[in-house]
C-alpha cells in the first residue's frame, strides 16, 4: 500500500514537473502533450497551482502568511482525491492551498481561483455574472468561456493542453497577470468588442 502511494506520488510530480517546464521554457504555446487522457485533468490542476503563481491579486485582498489560497470548484468536481490531496501540501507565495467543492448556486466571492467544469456549462455565465466586482480568478475548460468573460480558458487542441486568456476581464477583477503567461496563451476579447 505504501509503495503503490509512493507511485502515485511520483507520477503526480511527473505531470506537474512537465507542466512546470512547460511554463517557463521558450517553446511555443501548448507545448505539453497529452499522451492519456487520465493525464488531462491532473495536468490541469497542476496548471490551477501554477495560475496562482502569475497573478498578483489586488492590495486589498492580500492576506497574511499562512492565510489559505482557496480554489473552488464550481458543481462536479473532475479531479481525483489524490492529485487534490498532494496540491494541499503545495505552497504558494507564503499561502497554503485549500480546494474546496460547491455548489453552482453558492456564492464564490470568497475564493481566489473559481474553476468551471464542462459540466457546469450551461451555470458558466450565472457563475461569472455572480463574480462581477470581486477579486477572483476565473478558469474554465469551456468553449468560449473567456470571450464570454472569464479570464483564463483551458482547452486541448490536437492532443495539446493550451489556454486563453482575457486581459480586459482579469483587469475588471483587478488581477494582473504576469507578461510572461501572457507570452504563452492566446489572447482573446469579449464577444461584445469583438462585434463592435
Amino acid at each position: 500500500m505504501h509503495g503503490h502511494r509512493h507511485k502515485q506520488r511520483a507520477w503526480f510530480f511527473i505531470v506537474f514537473l512537465m507542466v512546470v517546464l512547460w511554463i517557463f521554457s521558450s517553446a511555443l504555446p501548448g507545448a505539453l502533450g497529452m499522451a492519456e487522457e487520465d493525464v488531462e485533468y491532473p495536468a490541469k490542476l497542476a496548471f490551477l497551482y501554477n495560475f496562482a503563481k502569475f497573478v498578483e491579486w489586488p492590495a486589498a485582498s492580500n492576506r497574511s502568511p499562512n492565510t489559505n489560497i482557496l480554489i473552488c470548484i464550481a458543481g462536479r468536481d473532475p479531479f481525483s482525491p489524490r492529485t487534490e490531496s498532494e496540491l494541499r501540501t503545495r505552497i504558494v507565495l507564503g499561502h497554503p492551498i485549500e480546494i474546496r467543492t460547491m455548489r453552482v448556486t453558492d456564492s464564490f466571492s470568497a475564493c481566489n481561483i473559481v474553476f468551471v467544469p464542462i459540466t457546469e456549462q450551461d451555470q458558466a455565465a450565472n457563475i461569472l455574472r455572480g463574480l462581477r466586482g470581486s477579486s477572483t480568478l476565473t478558469v474554465g475548460e469551456i468553449e468560449g468561456f473567456a470571450a464570454r468573460g472569464g479570464i483564463i480558458n483551458l482547452m486541448i487542441e490536437g492532443n495539446r493542453l493550451r489556454f486563453e486568456i482575457n486581459p480586459l476581464a482579469a483587469g475588471r477583477a483587478g488581477l494582473k497577470i504576469s507578461s510572461k503567461l501572457l507570452s504563452l496563451a492566446k489572447i482573446v476579447m469579449d464577444d461584445q468588442l469583438r462585434s463592435q
